[in-house]
């Protein structure tokens, strides 16, 4: 049975704070100050301990005094101040904001043996990842799939809400790392150097899938995930690996029990030519990015594009009975979109899809690059807007 309709949940990542970033810095009282304000502004017990009047705060200790297990505690209390965030926006699903990870692709690749780092590369907007080169088979590391069960249950802790964990998925994985294993291996087998680089790639991905992603998957499933989101931002780099895409994401959702809600996280992308392989995927949602094909500051049912909401009648067309989380917000401006603008993209999408609670509402992508308060703001009227709409249907 579905939810309410226009269930509401952040994509991922939060910015981190400055004082959650510079971990070996020395006190610095501005840093100071915008942690207390903003534990103060979301009700956060554990701020006492970054900073106190008895001047005994993890934050007001020197460099050289601030040991592991202090530094430690501060990632921690990070994410509890984002989960508090989340919770005060409203959202209905909430997680850490991927507090204690470095970047997206870079975090799992750590966790991932066969991976060594090459060099650092532009992804977008002023963020970098470091590219990776796979030299040997990929496995997950066994810390790496116990640090992802001890960040979900640290997150079950701190909240009632449901907990979303999320996942770099195994297209992206190997799309933005040079796949030389794989690559080597098929040539072994007496492939050219086309066709090496073609079945290499199919072969990696299948490796991030099977050997990396699904015993993650699994082990969250195992400790109590009701949803989890894959995330592949490349998904359509390449239109002709749209098969072995689908047949990825299905791999790294294999065995999983039927009421766990697997997730796809689609963003920047030719959606259309995920189709239509993609009508095979075993996924229940796809959380997709909309807003930044529209303009931000005129989006009224009427002047929508028609191709910026391809992917709605696609789904129907094909036939394929899952949710669809719409993303509202735009992630590249401190534009606060009004609640008035979100439940109008939201009705719209209503209507092509033929069911509201099938509609799920959410950003774009993380938020990493906004500021809290600017982010703050952006979700606060997202799940405005949702409560609008909602009563526009009569949910």
């Amino acid at each position: 049975m579905r939810e309410k309709a226009f269930i509401t949940q952040e994509i991922g990542s939060i910015q981190r704070p400055i004082w959650r970033q510079k971990l070996d810095a020395q006190p610095n009282p501005e840093w100071i100050a915008q942690a207390m304000d903003w534990g103060k502004r979301l009700g956060v017990d554990e701020a006492y301990e970054l900073a106190n009047g008895n001047k005994t705060g993890l934050l007001q200790k020197r460099a050289i005094e601030r040991g592991a297990e202090d530094k430690e505690r501060i990632i921690e209390i990070a994410s509890i101040y984002v989960i508090r965030m989340l919770e005060s926006a409203g959202l209905d699903r909430v997680f850490n904001g991927e507090q204690p990870r470095t970047e997206m692709y870079d975090f799992l690749a750590k966790n991932t043996s066969g991976i060594e780092t090459a060099g650092v590369l532009n992804s977008f907007d002023a963020n970098y990842f470091r590219k990776g080169i796979v030299n040997g088979k990929v496995m997950v590391k066994e810390d790496g799939i116990a640090f992802f069960e001890s960040e979900y249950n640290f997150v079950s802790k701190h909240t009632k809400k449901i907990v979303k964990p999320c996942l770099t998925g195994p297209y992206t994985m190997a799309d933005w790392s040079y796949i030389e294993h794989y690559r080597k291996a098929s040539e072994l087998r007496g492939a050219g150097p086309s066709q090496a680089l073609k079945d290499g790639r199919r072969d990696a991905i299948m490796a991030f899938a099977n050997d990396v992603l699904n015993p993650i998957v699994k082990r969250l499933s195992s400790a109590g995930a009701k949803v989890i989101q894959i995330d592949e931002p490349a998904a359509a780099t390449k239109e002709a690996e749209s098969e072995v895409f689908t047949q990825s994401i299905n791999a790294s959702f294999e065995g999983i029990p039927s009421g766990v809600e697997k997730a796809v996280h689609l963003c920047y992308s030719n959606y259309s030519s995920l189709f239509p392989a993609l009508a095979d995927c075993k996924a229940n949602s796809y959380l997709v990015e909309f807003t930044n094909h529209a303009s931000p500051t005129n989006f009224k049912p009427d002047q929508v594009s028609p191709e910026t909401f391809k992917i709605l009648e696609l789904f129907g067309e094909y036939s394929m009975d899952v949710d669809i989380g719409v993303g509202v917000i735009d992630i590249h401006s401190d534009l606060i979109e009004t609640p008035q603008v979100i439940c109008d993209r939201l009705l719209y999408a209503a209507k092509l899809v033929g069911d509201p609670t099938r509609v799920q509402v959410n950003p774009d992508c993380g938020l990493r690059t906004r500021r809290w308060v600017v982010a703050y703001e952006k979700l606060r009227n997202m799940v405005l807007g949702s409560e609008m709409a909602r009563k526009e249907v009569g949910d």
